[in-house]
């Protein structure tokens, strides 16, 4: 009996935190920069956009911490945060990765911040 519900907890444990994984991949998109439960301040870095390189899809990003090379591969999510605005967010590209602009790059690794798994551009005009 108790190996029963351990495997049915084991069952439920991982289809539940695959849930809200997936979860919160979908709304991360509407969720303003700084303001991710999840993410902000744990494996993201908020900083301005100094230069872009678009043949290498890289830019360089600067925080208060330093300044940091980030690749963007394709297929990378890049979302429009435009709640400045008050309006809702939309998809956006690389090319919407301009010097000067304010971002969250979140990363594939936190140690070692170099590939970006998501980004979100701030729309402010």
């Amino acid at each position: 009996m108790n190996r029963r519900r351990i495997l049915c907890a084991a069952c439920l444990y991982v289809l539940l935190g695959h849930s809200v994984a997936h979860g919160q991949r979908e709304t991360e998109r509407f969720i303003p920069i700084g303001q991710s439960p999840a993410a902000s301040g744990k494996s993201t870095r908020i900083g301005t956009v100094e230069a872009v390189d678009a043949a290498a899809r890289s830019f360089e990003l600067a925080t208060p911490e330093g300044r940091y090379k980030v690749q963007v591969p394709a297929g990378v999510p890049v979302w429009l945060d435009r709640s400045r605005r008050k309006q809702k967010a939309l998809s956006g590209s690389f090319d919407d990765l301009r010097a000067g602009r304010r971002v969250e790059v979140k990363y594939e690794d936190a140690e070692r911040a170099k590939r970006a798994v998501w980004i979100k551009v701030e729309v402010a005009e």
